[in-house]
């Protein structure tokens, strides 16, 4: 019952105005609009896509891995599938070409020309590289220019996209997963925007075409600005390529290889990359190795089988394909670098740097 301390003498107006008033205001219930089609139909909302089920798991364990929910909903809201990254492996070269023709290709005249103007022009930022991380520079400058012509379509996908699409839908999913965590995590300890975090249709990004998780183990800031900045940075770049090398047991007194000529009656079945054996050893069984002191390891290839090119190759072969796991890409590495020192001169051997052995 509602009491009123108000005069009985009130006029009958004004009574009814404060009941009124006084009275409790119905609750109305919110009215949810439905959803119209471009026809003017009425249709039931959507579910959740697979897709989104998915991305919502994903957003879950980059949380439970530190990545800050600001960082996430950036990159994350709206997010769809990019087909047109999902590339079947066959259609890169190294998988559509033959060895030799991989190695001419990718050790091509222009990229020789150009390394050997990009080593000129960054001469005293590769000396101080070199010394810091004991990595010929001719190594260096050939990696660039086989993994990015030089920082050229670098950047044709947007890097969370890519790998979002190859985890959800691509062949290698739980490695591609893998790679998008840690790339969430790039943008939030670089304070990067996803838009700005661009790369190719596998998430390789960069100048060297790192992907995340070796961004994340080796990647440096050199020049010391406080980023380790692989897209624009060449400083960064080109240091970030030998601290890869460096740890992964580069070693600054060897030659990657030779070309060699067997002799006739050779025993074939020496040529395993599991088969080490010193290069005086080598010389004893009739291959004539052009350079190396006697005790260096090395190992017999024929890239191409028996009657193809033979090549004695060294630790820092193996090296080379610790960053790309192809035989003909470190050939073409090799070949390219072998190029550029012979031309560059003693450019590539600064202070601190020892020449290889004759």
């Amino acid at each position: 019952m509602i009491k009123f301390c108000y005069p009985v003498t009130l006029p009958a107006m004004a009574l009814l105005l404060l009941l009124t008033a006084c009275a409790p205001v119905p609750q109305v219930a919110e009215q949810v609009l439905p959803n119209i089609d471009q026809n003017g139909q009425i249709t039931e909302p959507e579910p959740p896509s697979e897709f989104q089920i998915w991305l919502k798991e994903l957003r879950q364990d980059a949380l439970a891995q530190g990545v800050r929910p600001e960082v996430l909903q950036e990159a994350l809201d709206g997010l769809q599938p990019t087909p047109a990254v999902v590339t079947p492996r066959h259609k890169q070269a190294e998988f559509s070409l033959t060895k030799d023709e991989y190695v001419r290709r990718l050790a091509s005249e222009h990229r020789f020309q150009e390394g050997l103007r990009q080593m000129t022009q960054h001469r005293l930022l590769l000396q101080q590289i070199a010394q810091s991380y004991g990595v010929q520079s001719e190594y260096l400058v050939a990696l660039w220019a086989i993994e990015s012509d030089f920082g050229k379509g670098i950047n044709r996908f947007g890097v969370i996209e890519a790998l979002a699409t190859q985890a959800y839908q691509g062949q290698r999913q739980a490695f591609f997963r893998k790679q998008l965590l840690a790339a969430l995590a790039i943008l939030d300890q670089e304070q990067m925007r996803s838009q700005d975090l661009r790369g190719s249709w596998a998430g390789a990004m960069g100048h060297f075409q790192f992907i995340p998780t070796t961004y994340r183990d080796y990647a440096v800031d050199f020049n010391g600005d406080g980023h380790r900045n692989i897209w624009t940075d060449v400083e960064d770049a080109l240091a970030s390529a030998a601290s890869y090398l460096a740890r992964a047991g580069w070693q600054k007194d060897q030659a990657w290889g030779w070309q060699v000529e067997r002799p006739e009656h050779f025993d074939l079945s020496l040529a395993d990359p599991d088969i080490r054996k010193s290069l005086g050893d080598w010389r004893k069984s009739g291959l004539a190795v052009p350079s190396g002191s006697d005790d260096l390891m090395a190992s017999l290839i024929f890239p191409d089988g028996p009657e193809g090119l033979a090549f004695l190759v060294t630790g820092n072969f193996r090296t080379i394909m610790r960053w790309n796991r192809s035989v003909a890409f470190a050939l073409a590495v090799g070949t390219l670098a072998d190029r550029l020192k012979k031309e560059a001169g003693s450019f590539q051997n600064p202070p601190g740097i020892l020449p290889e052995t004759p």
